[in-house]
């Protein structure tokens, strides 16, 4: 079994559950339907997961525990939350992500001259 089934079988299984609360306790039908169809997707995936094979992972090109995608990615919600919220964040945002991908730049040179 595969990690990404457990995550989606859990997953299908917390939403399923926010799902009937919402059904016992709820009066509105939009959320219940979102939530309803949300857990049965994550489900259906699940249960694809777990009956498909698993493929053999490509050749990565980055390390196996890299700091830059996260700083990156961080990076970009700060600027997007930065358009909410002043200008400050935009370029702590910028500057996060900057830092993050020349970190990245330097992991691929690095792994270009071995």
């Amino acid at each position: 079994m595969r990690r990404a089934t457990l995550m989606l079988g859990g997953w299908g299984l917390w939403v399923g559950v926010w799902a009937v609360t919402l059904w016992i306790w709820g009066e509105a039908t939009v959320p219940l339907i979102a939530f309803g169809s949300a857990a049965a997707t994550a489900a259906l995936a699940a249960g694809y997961l777990l009956v498909s094979a698993p493929e053999p992972d490509p050749p990565r090109t980055l390390a196996d525990s890299s700091a830059a995608p996260p700083l990156i990615a961080a990076g970009i919600v700060l600027v997007c939350n930065g358009l909410a919220f002043g200008l400050w964040l935009v370029l702590t945002g910028a500057e996060v992500a900057a830092f993050g991908l020349g970190l990245l730049i330097a992991e691929l040179r690095r792994e270009r001259a071995r």
